[in-house]
Protein backbone atom coordinates (compact mmCIF):
# COMPACT_ATOMS: atom_id res chain seq x y z
CA UNK A 1 0.00 0.00 0.00
CA UNK A 2 1.32 3.89 -0.60
CA UNK A 3 -1.06 6.50 -0.58
CA UNK A 4 -0.59 10.23 -0.53
CA UNK A 5 -3.12 12.31 1.66
CA UNK A 6 -3.22 15.69 2.77
CA UNK A 7 -2.77 15.79 6.96
CA UNK A 8 -6.68 17.61 7.22
CA UNK A 9 -8.56 14.96 5.65
CA UNK A 10 -7.37 11.90 6.99
CA UNK A 11 -7.41 13.62 10.60
CA UNK A 12 -11.70 14.40 9.66
CA UNK A 13 -11.38 10.94 8.48
CA UNK A 14 -10.30 9.18 11.52
CA UNK A 15 -12.25 11.51 13.95
CA UNK A 16 -15.35 10.10 12.37
CA UNK A 17 -14.54 6.30 12.20
CA UNK A 18 -12.79 6.34 15.64
CA UNK A 19 -16.02 6.77 17.31
CA UNK A 20 -16.91 3.14 16.94
CA UNK A 21 -13.32 2.04 18.53
CA UNK A 22 -13.43 0.05 21.56
CA UNK A 23 -12.19 1.65 25.13
CA UNK A 24 -12.68 -1.42 26.95
CA UNK A 25 -11.18 -4.79 24.77
CA UNK A 26 -8.80 -7.44 25.46
CA UNK A 27 -8.61 -7.79 21.95
CA UNK A 28 -5.71 -5.10 20.44
CA UNK A 29 -6.82 -5.59 16.85
CA UNK A 30 -10.51 -3.83 18.20
CA UNK A 31 -8.02 -0.73 19.36
CA UNK A 32 -7.22 -0.35 15.23
CA UNK A 33 -8.79 1.82 12.46
CA UNK A 34 -8.13 -0.30 9.44
CA UNK A 35 -7.23 1.45 6.29
CA UNK A 36 -7.70 0.00 2.76
CA UNK A 37 -7.14 1.39 -0.40
CA UNK A 38 -10.45 1.83 -2.67
CA UNK A 39 -11.22 3.24 -5.73
CA UNK A 40 -11.87 6.90 -4.90
CA UNK A 41 -9.02 6.96 -2.01
CA UNK A 42 -8.85 5.51 1.18
CA UNK A 43 -11.13 3.94 2.79
CA UNK A 44 -11.41 3.67 7.17
CA UNK A 45 -13.15 1.52 9.03
CA UNK A 46 -13.54 1.14 12.57
CA UNK A 47 -15.52 -1.56 15.19
CA UNK A 48 -15.80 -2.08 18.56
CA UNK A 49 -17.99 -5.24 17.29
CA UNK A 50 -21.58 -3.17 18.14
CA UNK A 51 -21.17 -0.87 15.64
CA UNK A 52 -18.85 -0.07 12.75
CA UNK A 53 -18.07 3.40 10.61
CA UNK A 54 -16.76 2.72 7.69
CA UNK A 55 -15.43 6.17 5.48
CA UNK A 56 -13.95 6.67 2.06
CA UNK A 57 -11.36 9.79 2.12
CA UNK A 58 -9.78 11.42 -0.75
CA UNK A 59 -6.47 10.32 -1.21
CA UNK A 60 -4.00 9.15 -4.58
CA UNK A 61 -3.02 5.67 -4.31
CA UNK A 62 0.02 4.44 -5.79
CA UNK A 63 0.03 1.12 -4.52
CA UNK A 64 -2.96 -0.67 -3.19
CA UNK A 65 -3.06 -2.55 -0.50
CA UNK A 66 -4.46 -2.28 3.76
CA UNK A 67 -3.27 -2.47 7.18
CA UNK A 68 -4.66 -1.65 10.98
CA UNK A 69 -2.93 0.61 12.83
CA UNK A 70 -3.27 2.01 16.57
CA UNK A 71 -6.46 4.73 16.11
CA UNK A 72 -5.67 6.68 19.06
CA UNK A 73 -2.14 6.73 17.89
CA UNK A 74 -2.24 7.75 14.47
CA UNK A 75 -5.48 9.86 15.28
CA UNK A 76 -3.25 12.12 17.38
CA UNK A 77 -0.69 12.11 15.68
CA UNK A 78 -2.28 13.39 12.10
CA UNK A 79 -4.62 15.90 13.84
CA UNK A 80 -1.61 17.50 15.67
CA UNK A 81 0.10 17.98 12.17
CA UNK A 82 0.19 20.50 10.28
CA UNK A 83 -2.54 20.23 7.06
CA UNK A 84 0.14 19.39 4.11
CA UNK A 85 0.92 16.19 2.48
CA UNK A 86 1.04 13.12 3.99
CA UNK A 87 2.77 10.14 2.07
CA UNK A 88 1.63 6.61 3.77
CA UNK A 89 3.10 3.47 2.43
CA UNK A 90 3.01 -0.12 4.17
CA UNK A 91 5.98 -2.54 4.79
CA UNK A 92 4.25 -5.87 4.49
CA UNK A 93 7.30 -8.30 5.53
CA UNK A 94 7.38 -6.10 8.86
CA UNK A 95 3.50 -4.96 8.77
CA UNK A 96 4.29 -1.20 9.52
CA UNK A 97 3.46 1.77 8.14
CA UNK A 98 5.88 4.53 7.64
CA UNK A 99 4.03 8.14 7.80
CA UNK A 100 6.37 11.29 6.20
CA UNK A 101 6.00 14.40 5.43
CA UNK A 102 8.00 17.46 5.41
CA UNK A 103 9.44 17.63 8.89
CA UNK A 104 8.26 14.09 10.10
CA UNK A 105 9.14 10.40 9.38
CA UNK A 106 6.90 7.97 11.36
CA UNK A 107 6.60 4.61 11.62
CA UNK A 108 3.95 2.98 12.86
CA UNK A 109 3.96 -0.62 13.73
CA UNK A 110 -0.03 -2.54 12.96
CA UNK A 111 -1.53 -6.14 12.76
CA UNK A 112 -2.75 -7.61 9.35
CA UNK A 113 -6.27 -6.43 8.04
CA UNK A 114 -7.11 -10.38 7.91
CA UNK A 115 -7.20 -10.33 11.51
CA UNK A 116 -9.95 -7.38 11.66
CA UNK A 117 -13.53 -8.22 12.45
CA UNK A 118 -15.87 -8.22 9.06
CA UNK A 119 -17.76 -4.67 9.32
CA UNK A 120 -20.70 -5.73 5.95
CA UNK A 121 -20.61 -2.88 3.48
CA UNK A 122 -24.60 -3.36 3.69
CA UNK A 123 -27.45 -5.68 4.46
CA UNK A 124 -29.95 -6.73 2.51
CA UNK A 125 -33.63 -5.61 3.58
CA UNK A 126 -35.83 -3.00 3.36
CA UNK A 127 -34.45 0.57 2.67
CA UNK A 128 -36.03 3.58 3.71
CA UNK A 129 -35.24 7.07 3.21
CA UNK A 130 -34.98 9.99 5.42
CA UNK A 131 -33.55 13.64 5.47
CA UNK A 132 -30.17 14.05 7.45
CA UNK A 133 -30.93 16.93 9.37
CA UNK A 134 -34.68 15.70 10.30
CA UNK A 135 -32.80 12.12 11.79
CA UNK A 136 -30.62 14.22 13.74
CA UNK A 137 -33.54 16.00 15.29
CA UNK A 138 -35.34 12.60 15.42
CA UNK A 139 -31.96 11.37 17.41
CA UNK A 140 -31.12 14.20 19.46
CA UNK A 141 -34.59 14.74 21.25
CA UNK A 142 -34.98 11.15 21.66
CA UNK A 143 -31.82 9.58 23.21
CA UNK A 144 -31.96 11.88 26.19
CA UNK A 145 -34.27 9.69 27.38
CA UNK A 146 -32.83 6.51 26.94
CA UNK A 147 -32.17 4.27 30.14
CA UNK A 148 -28.19 3.70 30.95
CA UNK A 149 -29.16 0.90 32.94
CA UNK A 150 -27.72 -2.54 31.66
CA UNK A 151 -30.09 -4.36 33.83
CA UNK A 152 -32.74 -3.74 31.56
CA UNK A 153 -30.86 -3.89 28.02
CA UNK A 154 -34.04 -2.82 25.77
CA UNK A 155 -34.26 0.37 27.91
CA UNK A 156 -30.65 1.37 26.16
CA UNK A 157 -32.33 1.76 23.11
CA UNK A 158 -34.44 4.10 20.95
CA UNK A 159 -37.47 2.35 19.56
CA UNK A 160 -38.19 2.94 15.86
CA UNK A 161 -41.53 2.01 14.28
CA UNK A 162 -41.64 2.20 10.87
CA UNK A 163 -45.12 2.91 9.36
CA UNK A 164 -45.96 3.76 5.85
CA UNK A 165 -44.65 7.11 5.05
CA UNK A 166 -43.18 8.03 8.62
CA UNK A 167 -40.81 6.70 11.49
CA UNK A 168 -41.70 7.18 15.27
CA UNK A 169 -38.74 7.06 17.28
CA UNK A 170 -39.71 6.50 21.05
CA UNK A 171 -37.04 5.98 24.21
CA UNK A 172 -37.92 6.32 28.29
CA UNK A 173 -35.42 5.18 31.17
CA UNK A 174 -38.73 4.51 33.45
CA UNK A 175 -38.64 8.58 34.94
CA UNK A 176 -39.28 10.56 31.36
CA UNK A 177 -40.21 9.36 27.87
CA UNK A 178 -39.53 11.45 24.55
CA UNK A 179 -41.64 10.56 21.38
CA UNK A 180 -40.78 11.97 17.47
CA UNK A 181 -42.37 11.23 14.27
CA UNK A 182 -40.44 12.12 10.78
CA UNK A 183 -41.49 11.82 6.73
CA UNK A 184 -39.44 9.20 5.49
CA UNK A 185 -39.32 7.21 1.79
CA UNK A 186 -39.83 3.72 2.28
CA UNK A 187 -39.70 0.90 0.00
CA UNK A 188 -43.31 -1.09 0.01
CA UNK A 189 -43.89 -3.12 3.05
CA UNK A 190 -45.33 -3.82 6.23
CA UNK A 191 -44.47 -1.76 9.11
CA UNK A 192 -42.14 -2.86 11.29
CA UNK A 193 -40.23 -1.95 14.61
CA UNK A 194 -36.78 -2.30 15.86
CA UNK A 195 -34.72 -1.35 19.27
CA UNK A 196 -31.72 0.38 18.02
CA UNK A 197 -28.33 1.30 20.85
CA UNK A 198 -28.94 4.88 21.93
CA UNK A 199 -24.79 5.00 21.95
CA UNK A 200 -24.94 3.96 18.15
CA UNK A 201 -28.11 6.28 17.45
CA UNK A 202 -25.95 9.44 19.42
CA UNK A 203 -22.75 8.54 16.81
CA UNK A 204 -24.44 8.64 14.31
CA UNK A 205 -25.87 12.32 15.12
CA UNK A 206 -22.01 13.32 15.16
CA UNK A 207 -21.94 11.97 12.04
CA UNK A 208 -24.18 13.34 10.17
CA UNK A 209 -24.97 16.98 9.02
CA UNK A 210 -27.97 19.48 8.01
CA UNK A 211 -27.27 18.23 4.00
CA UNK A 212 -29.51 17.57 1.05
CA UNK A 213 -28.94 14.45 0.67
CA UNK A 214 -30.79 11.96 2.51
CA UNK A 215 -29.93 9.00 4.57
CA UNK A 216 -30.51 5.58 3.30
CA UNK A 217 -31.32 2.93 6.05
CA UNK A 218 -31.54 -0.55 5.95
CA UNK A 219 -32.84 -2.82 8.53
CA UNK A 220 -31.47 -6.49 7.83
CA UNK A 221 -34.40 -8.76 7.04
CA UNK A 222 -33.28 -11.05 10.20
CA UNK A 223 -33.83 -7.99 12.38
CA UNK A 224 -30.78 -8.24 13.95
CA UNK A 225 -28.31 -5.42 11.98
CA UNK A 226 -29.34 -1.82 10.68
CA UNK A 227 -27.70 0.01 8.45
CA UNK A 228 -26.54 3.62 7.89
CA UNK A 229 -25.50 5.17 4.93
CA UNK A 230 -24.59 8.67 3.90
CA UNK A 231 -22.68 9.81 0.58
CA UNK A 232 -19.46 9.05 2.32
CA UNK A 233 -20.18 7.71 5.40
CA UNK A 234 -21.26 4.25 6.65
CA UNK A 235 -22.12 3.23 10.06
CA UNK A 236 -23.86 0.06 10.90
CA UNK A 237 -25.07 -1.21 13.97
CA UNK A 238 -27.01 -4.21 15.87
CA UNK A 239 -30.17 -4.16 16.96
CA UNK A 240 -31.70 -4.70 20.61
CA UNK A 241 -33.40 -7.83 21.23
CA UNK A 242 -36.82 -7.68 23.56
CA UNK A 243 -40.18 -6.65 23.56
CA UNK A 244 -40.41 -2.49 24.04
CA UNK A 245 -42.95 -1.31 26.88
CA UNK A 246 -46.09 0.07 25.59
CA UNK A 247 -45.50 3.65 25.82
CA UNK A 248 -48.85 4.78 24.46
CA UNK A 249 -50.47 4.42 27.88
CA UNK A 250 -48.56 6.88 29.79
CA UNK A 251 -49.19 9.70 27.61
CA UNK A 252 -51.69 12.07 29.30
CA UNK A 253 -54.91 13.01 27.99
CA UNK A 254 -56.46 16.50 28.32
CA UNK A 255 -54.54 18.84 30.57
CA UNK A 256 -56.20 21.06 33.12
CA UNK A 257 -53.34 22.89 33.28
CA UNK A 258 -51.51 24.61 30.67
CA UNK A 259 -48.44 26.69 30.92
CA UNK A 260 -46.63 28.41 27.65
CA UNK A 261 -43.50 30.31 28.26
CA UNK A 262 -40.45 31.08 25.90
CA UNK A 263 -38.16 28.23 25.86
CA UNK A 264 -34.78 30.28 26.70
CA UNK A 265 -36.01 32.10 29.11
CA UNK A 266 -37.79 29.00 31.01
CA UNK A 267 -34.37 27.03 29.80
CA UNK A 268 -32.10 29.60 31.50
CA UNK A 269 -34.34 30.49 34.64
CA UNK A 270 -34.53 26.38 35.01
CA UNK A 271 -30.56 26.29 34.94
CA UNK A 272 -30.13 29.35 37.39
CA UNK A 273 -32.45 27.70 39.92
CA UNK A 274 -31.43 24.76 39.58
CA UNK A 275 -27.55 25.67 41.04
CA UNK A 276 -29.41 25.81 44.04
CA UNK A 277 -31.23 21.88 44.01
CA UNK A 278 -27.89 19.98 43.22
CA UNK A 279 -27.56 18.56 47.13
CA UNK A 280 -31.43 18.47 46.94
CA UNK A 281 -31.78 15.63 43.95
CA UNK A 282 -32.38 18.53 41.19
CA UNK A 283 -35.45 19.01 42.78
CA UNK A 284 -37.25 22.30 40.96
CA UNK A 285 -40.70 22.98 42.64
CA UNK A 286 -42.87 25.09 40.07
CA UNK A 287 -46.23 27.14 40.93
CA UNK A 288 -48.66 28.57 38.61
CA UNK A 289 -51.01 30.60 40.49
CA UNK A 290 -52.57 33.89 39.67
CA UNK A 291 -51.37 33.88 36.19
CA UNK A 292 -48.30 33.37 37.26
CA UNK A 293 -45.34 31.04 37.21
CA UNK A 294 -42.72 30.52 40.03
CA UNK A 295 -39.30 28.31 40.48
CA UNK A 296 -37.78 27.42 43.56
CA UNK A 297 -35.18 25.25 44.54
CA UNK A 298 -33.81 25.26 48.14
CA UNK A 299 -31.48 22.70 50.68
CA UNK A 300 -30.55 23.56 54.01
CA UNK A 301 -26.99 23.32 53.65
CA UNK A 302 -26.98 26.05 50.00
CA UNK A 303 -29.99 28.06 50.82
CA UNK A 304 -32.79 29.06 48.58
CA UNK A 305 -33.38 30.47 44.92
CA UNK A 306 -37.25 31.57 43.93
CA UNK A 307 -37.81 33.35 40.45
CA UNK A 308 -40.52 34.08 37.97
CA UNK A 309 -40.76 33.41 35.05
CA UNK A 310 -43.11 35.42 32.64
CA UNK A 311 -45.88 32.90 31.24
CA UNK A 312 -49.07 31.93 29.72
CA UNK A 313 -51.16 29.98 32.19
CA UNK A 314 -54.34 28.32 30.89
CA UNK A 315 -56.84 26.00 33.85
CA UNK A 316 -56.26 25.54 37.32
CA UNK A 317 -53.75 26.69 39.82
CA UNK A 318 -50.91 23.60 39.98
CA UNK A 319 -48.10 23.29 42.18
CA UNK A 320 -45.63 20.32 41.11
CA UNK A 321 -41.62 19.03 41.33
CA UNK A 322 -39.46 18.13 38.59
CA UNK A 323 -35.79 16.91 38.77
CA UNK A 324 -34.24 19.50 37.06
CA UNK A 325 -31.53 17.72 34.95
CA UNK A 326 -34.93 16.60 32.95
CA UNK A 327 -36.62 19.64 32.27
CA UNK A 328 -33.24 20.93 31.22
CA UNK A 329 -32.41 18.63 28.70
CA UNK A 330 -35.53 18.56 26.90
CA UNK A 331 -35.42 22.50 27.33
CA UNK A 332 -32.20 22.66 25.00
CA UNK A 333 -32.81 20.43 22.12
CA UNK A 334 -36.42 20.74 21.78
CA UNK A 335 -36.03 23.53 18.64
CA UNK A 336 -39.15 25.92 19.15
CA UNK A 337 -39.12 29.21 19.91
CA UNK A 338 -42.00 28.74 22.78
CA UNK A 339 -42.50 25.60 24.95
CA UNK A 340 -45.94 24.30 26.07
CA UNK A 341 -46.03 22.31 29.77
CA UNK A 342 -49.66 20.42 30.13
CA UNK A 343 -50.73 18.84 33.46
CA UNK A 344 -53.13 16.64 34.91
CA UNK A 345 -52.32 17.27 38.37
CA UNK A 346 -49.34 17.68 40.36
CA UNK A 347 -48.87 13.93 40.59
CA UNK A 348 -49.00 12.58 37.38
CA UNK A 349 -47.40 12.94 34.36
CA UNK A 350 -46.11 16.35 32.83
CA UNK A 351 -46.52 16.78 29.01
CA UNK A 352 -43.98 19.08 27.25
CA UNK A 353 -44.14 19.76 23.59
CA UNK A 354 -43.27 22.62 21.19
CA UNK A 355 -45.49 25.34 20.48
CA UNK A 356 -46.13 24.88 16.44
CA UNK A 357 -45.03 21.63 15.93
CA UNK A 358 -47.19 18.47 16.62
CA UNK A 359 -44.60 15.79 15.76
CA UNK A 360 -42.69 16.07 19.18
CA UNK A 361 -43.74 15.00 22.67
CA UNK A 362 -41.84 14.39 25.87
CA UNK A 363 -43.30 13.27 29.24
CA UNK A 364 -41.88 13.75 32.98
CA UNK A 365 -42.58 12.33 36.18
CA UNK A 366 -42.94 14.41 39.16
CA UNK A 367 -41.14 14.03 42.25
CA UNK A 368 -43.11 13.75 45.37
CA UNK A 369 -41.77 16.65 48.05
CA UNK A 370 -43.81 18.65 50.33
CA UNK A 371 -45.01 22.10 49.03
Amino acid sequence: MKVTITAGNLGQGLQVVSRAVSSRTTLPILNNVLLQTADSGLQLTATNLEIGIRQVIPAEVQEEGGITVPARLLTDFVTAHPDEPLSMTLDRKTQSLAVKSNRFDANIRGIDPADFPPVPAGVEGRKVKVDQAELKDAIEQTVIAASSDEGRPVLTGVYVQLDGGKATFAATDGHRLAVKTVGVQAEPGEGETIVIPARALSELSRILKAADEGVEVTVGAQKNQVFFKTRDVELMSRLIEGTYPNYQQVIPGQSTTTITAKTQELLFTTKMVSLFSKDAANVVKFKAEGGKLTLTANTSEVGQNVAAVEAKIDGQDLQVAFNSKYLLDVLAIIGSDEVQLGFTGPLNPGLIKPVGKDNYLYIIMPVRVAM
